[in-house]
């Protein structure tokens, strides 16, 4: 049986029909025309730059790293560079789509604002909202506003763009916060993003917990109380997960058999990477490769 072919990862500019001069850090899209012209967007896909996506009307699925979502009127998706989705939407949607690059997010500040954002980066958080379509046409507004600065392409138009999307960012991040009071979300702490963005850039090479404590200048006591209060995961299990996530994505995505990615992902053997992915799955990674593929 043969493998899927390697996994894209698309930038801002796969989504454009043509070389447009614009700079290759934001756009924001009419969503039904772009799963009109671009009919990727259906397939499984990685992005370079982050992407908030808006859904006004429709139904459908929107399958994240494996899991797979409902679609529904006023629902919200928030995705980090790196993680794999697809789209499966009926063709009465409607919305917006907002890619952006960190350097377009930032420009002056620094990266605590946008480590500081609840729904990116998390190893353990619920990467959508389903809001009340009444209850907050603001977002809908700043929306529409970024959209027709985005067409302008005046001077000064990223400087207006900017502002909105950190109105919609803030609302965004209330909503979230409110949505999953409850949930252990609401916890972490800056420490917690932190922690998680070294994950995020080490998990191949780093796998002791001690290791990222250091990087922290924190015990690793001090780091693992953060962890169980903000994820209710030890560090361990934060690494754990990341790791795990990696190597169902390249059995699912890419065609390197069990000895390269056990080695892309720095096992020590084989045999030890077979018996990891078997404690936390339940079955071989090969038999995890011969579901995706039948799916």
């Amino acid at each position: 049986m043969k493998n899927k072919p390697t996994l894209p990862v698309y930038c801002i500019n796969t989504f454009r029909q043509q070389s447009s001069g614009r700079e290759n850090s934001f756009d924001i899209k009419v969503l039904e025309i772009l799963m009109n012209d671009f009919q990727l967007a259906s397939q499984p896909h990685r992005h370079d730059f982050y992407n908030i996506l808006f859904i006004s009307q429709g139904a459908g699925t929107h399958t994240i790293d494996f899991s797979t979502y409902r679609v529904e009127p006023c629902s919200i998706f928030f995705l980090t560079p790196g993680q794999v989705h697809s789209l499966n939407l009926s063709v009465d949607v409607k919305g917006f789509t907002i890619f952006f690059t960190p350097e377009f997010y930032l420009m002056d500040s620094s990266e605590k604002k946008l480590v500081d954002i609840p729904f990116f980066h998390s190893l353990s958080n619920h990467p959508y909202l389903y809001l009340d379509c009444m209850k907050d046409k603001s977002i809908r507004q700043a929306i529409n506003e970024i959209f027709i600065e985005n067409e302008k392409n005046e001077n000064g138009s990223h400087t207006i763009i900017r502002a909105y999307l950190d109105i919609i960012i803030a609302k965004l991040s209330r909503y979230y916060r409110q949505s999953w009071v409850n949930q252990q979300t609401a916890n972490v702490t800056y420490q917690m993003r932190e922690h998680e963005s070294l994950i995020e850039k080490h998990y191949k090479q780093l796998k002791l917990p001690r290791q990222y404590a250091d990087k922290m200048n924190l015990t690793p006591k001090h780091l693992n109380e953060i962890c169980k209060k903000g994820l209710n995961k030890t560090v361990g299990e934060l690494i754990q997960v990341r790791v795990m996530l990696e190597i169902k994505r390249l059995l699912a995505y890419s065609s390197k058999n069990v000895s390269e990615i056990a080695d892309e992902l720095n096992f020590s053997d084989k045999s030890y990477f077979i018996r990891f992915f078997k404690k936390n799955m339940g079955i071989t990674p090969e038999q995890f490769r011969e579901q995706t593929l039948l799916s």
